[in-house]
Formats: C-alpha cells, sequence, structure tokens
C-alpha cells in the first residue's frame, strides 16, 4: 500500500499540482478552484481497509441553524448517486463530498485517481450552489436539488450535442 501513496504523490507530482504531503496519514492536500467554489482535495491511502479516498471540502462553514435543512439538501443529494456520497459533521458544520475505491493487486492507476477527483469536483460544481441556496436564500432543499439536478441534465444534454 506504500506504492499506492508513493503512485498518489508522484500522480500529482507529473501533473505539477501543488499539494501538501502527511506521509505518516498517507495523504496529500491540494486545493483547486472550481466553478461554484474553492476546494480543499484530501486524497489518501487507508491501507488497513486497502481503499483509495478523496474528500471534497468546499470553503464553506454551513451556519448552525441551517443544518437539519443541510441535513436534508444532503439526503435527497446523495438519493441517485451513484459514485461517492455527501457528507456532514452535524457539530462542525463542515461539508465533505467523499469517492473512494477498493485497491486492487494492480495498485492505484492514474485513470482512477483522475475519475474520482472529477467525480468530487464535479458533484460539488454541481450541489454547491443548492447548498449556498438553502442557507443563505432560504430555497426550500427539495427545490434547491431539483435545480441542481435540472442544471446537471442540461449540461449533459449539451455535451451530448
Amino acid at each position: 500500500m506504500n506504492m499506492a501513496y508513493e503512485k498518489l504523490m508522484q500522480h500529482f507530482d507529473e501533473r505539477e499540482i501543488r499539494y501538501l504531503a502527511d506521509g505518516e496519514g498517507r495523504r496529500v492536500f491540494a486545493d483547486f478552484t472550481g466553478e461554484a467554489g474553492t476546494y480543499r482535495i484530501v486524497a489518501g491511502v487507508d491501507v488497513e481497509a486497502e481503499v483509495f479516498h478523496v474528500f471534497g471540502c468546499p470553503s464553506v462553514r454551513i451556519p448552525e441553524g441551517a443544518r437539519p435543512a443541510i441535513a436534508e439538501t444532503l439526503v435527497r443529494a446523495n438519493h441517485r448517486l451513484m459514485v461517492g456520497k455527501f457528507e456532514m459533521d452535524y457539530d462542525a458544520g463542515e461539508l465533505y463530498f467523499h469517492a473512494s475505491q477498493v485497491l486492487t493487486e494492480d495498485g492505484l492507476e492514474d485513470r482512477v485517481i483522475d475519475r474520482l477527483m472529477g467525480v468530487t469536483m464535479a458533484m460539488l460544481d454541481t450541489y454547491l450552489p443548492a447548498v449556498l441556496s438553502v442557507v443563505y436564500g432560504n430555497e426550500l432543499p427539495a427545490d434547491a436539488i431539483r435545480c441542481a439536478e435540472a442544471g446537471l441534465r442540461d449540461r449533459g444534454e449539451a455535451e451530448s450535442s
């Protein structure tokens, strides 16, 4: 599994992505700017579970009074997701998108790193506006998710044209 962590750092190095490494935790931290915000990406290898994880953390903290509505928003967002899930540390108000994949004998491949990081960024860009509209625009969670997913469908149709 150390090889998987080394591959992760090599992947970032080859793409000239600036990152901080936590060798003890086998994680790397990098900041990215997406369409909807700035995200801290934490990618790491869990040696015991033999899993590669990517966490995307937007630079927003959910106010305490909005957390019940955001919990509903995240449940609605997670309902149809095929890869990954949204999570919230309810006490701290921290929001995450988490995607993971079991490592195989082949180790960690570039395409797996790219796919999980891409999915993480895409889901944050898709659903962060919904979260923000619930927190700051008093939009209902169901309406906010419906709007986000309509935008996702519209982008998919535009890309396939």
